[in-house]
């Protein structure tokens, strides 16, 4: 009797050994099939011990026992995270100021030329950003020159920029105003958010999330300019619309796995495209309802996407400074749009993300540029949490030509929602040992360095 229940726990181990060693080997995970291949190999062994030699047994028992006992404790439930649950706003504990967009280091790289007005009331401000800024300005725009990395590789570089010229092309029609003489249509706030979740869904959006919109991750003042609307700079931004549809799309696990390298901004610049693309359509259906309406994408932003995103239900905030969605993970674009017609909204939630991140470091040790914090939240303009230093990070896009990649990649939360990561993460805010031991787990079975990964011929950058 006793064989056959070690046989049949062992079977069960060895089940679990073969289903992680098949799907890190889809995954093409380099070190992860090996630990799992270490794991079947050893349960096949034990399995003959326990079937030919008596004396194994009382071990494998007490092996076993141990084993059930450390999964037992899995079950011990871990406490909600309060700031989680309580989205964005969690993260103050002093005085929030809205955030000046002419602050971003993307406009103060395009939008703020040498020897204009901007430039010169900016830097009389900013004195002790102009050194930078000059220094960054002469790698050329965001991403300086583009696919540098890969010998400005053409194929992938047209890719790029045939791209981003479709948010080019769609930014004028991004606001919406009604026709007065049409009165608006009215529907219920819960039928409303289920019409426009499945319209952005049918349109290409992965994730969809509704909040009410909260003034504190509005910009305060104009800093981008795209369009020769100078006049516009530095003007305040009037307050947005009330509720927000946030989309998330998902970025293709291969094309990100491929970063720093061009592949991953084939990605990037493919997903700005089609949340300009969802974002324009559910304004202009939200016009046709008679309501106002703004896009939020690339080329017209008014606010902080990741907050919103976080109020919408759609996932938590990373340590690398990104949106962590759920099942999807860093791997996502994030876009809007705001509007005066009522909705019902989401709830944030608390995945167990915060608590993994605290000690999973895994982005922060791969970060090429060291721009991600290895150790705990920092408080600034009253909000406590992982600051990440965009301008080392901006800096190392400038070199690289694109926009790097790298911890969307290797994070935990980015892999596929297969079976041995969705029960990790089902587990996450359920359980205090998971949210502990799990990243120490990860980093051992994955590691911690970084290595691009193959991609598929027509993206290839290496010819």
């Amino acid at each position: 009797m006793l064989t056959l229940i070690l046989f049949s726990v062992n079977l069960l181990f060895l089940s679990g050994a073969v289903l992680f060693t098949y799907e890190s080997l889809r995954e093409k995970e380099p070190r992860a099939p090996k630990v799992g291949l270490a794991g079947v190999l050893f349960h096949l062994i034990l399995g003959g011990f326990i079937l030919a030699v008596p004396s194994v047994r009382p071990v494998a028992a007490v092996f076993f026992g141990v084993a059930l006992f450390i999964l037992l404790l899995f079950l011990v439930p871990s406490v909600a995270n309060p700031r989680a649950l309580k989205g964005a706003s969690g993260c103050a504990v002093g005085p929030v100021s809205r955030f000046d967009e002419r602050d971003i280091v993307f406009a103060r790289n395009r939008s703020l030329p040498p020897g204009s007005e901007p430039y010169r009331q900016y830097y009389e401000g900013h004195p002790e950003k102009e050194a930078y800024d000059a220094r960054r300005r002469e790698r050329g725009g965001p991403i300086g020159r583009p696919g540098a990395i890969d010998g400005g590789h053409p194929p992938n570089v047209s890719m790029i920029l045939s791209s981003f010229a479709l948010p080019a092309f769609l930014a004028s029609q991004a606001r919406v105003t009604p026709d007065p003489a049409k009165p608006p249509v009215a529907l219920p706030p819960e039928k409303a958010a289920q019409i426009v979740k499945g319209f952005a869904s049918h349109l290409g959006a992965a994730l969809v999330g509704i909040c009410r919109v909260n003034p504190l991750w509005a910009y305060s003042h104009r800093g981008e300019i795209f369009y020769g609307n100078w006049e516009d700079w530095g003007k305040e931004i009037e307050e947005p619309l009330p509720f927000a549809v946030v989309i998330a799309t998902e970025m293709d696990l291969e094309n990100v796995g491929a970063g720093p390298h061009t592949p991953a901004l084939v990605e990037s610049s493919a997903n700005y495209a089609l949340g300009a693309y969802v974002t324009t359509i559910l304004a202009q259906w939200f016009g046709g309802l008679g309501y106002r309406a703004v896009a939020q994408h690339n080329r017209h932003y008014d606010l902080l996407l990741v907050p919103l995103a976080i109020e919408a239900g759609l996932g938590e905030l990373g340590r690398h400074g990104y949106l962590v969605a759920d099942q999807l993970g860093p791997r996502v674009r994030l876009f809007a749009v705001t509007t005066d017609m009522p909705l019902a909204t989401d709830n944030p939630i608390d995945k167990g993300i915060e608590a993994f991140c605290r000690f999973c470091k895994k982005c922060a040790t791969a970060c090429p540029s060291h721009s991600i914090p290895l150790r705990g939240m920092t408080v600034q303009n009253g909000l406590e949490r992982w600051k990440l230093n965009e301008e080392t990070c901006f800096d190392y896009w400038g070199k690289i030509g694109t926009d790097c990649s790298v911890c969307m990649g290797i994070c935990p939360f980015s892999r596929p929602n297969r079976t041995v990561h969705r029960i990790v993460k089902w587990l996450l805010p359920r359980s205090y040992l998971a949210q502990r031991l799990l990243p120490h787990l990860d980093n051992w079975v994955y590691g911690q360095k970084w290595k691009p990964k193959a991609v598929a011929p027509w993206v290839d950058y290496s010819s």
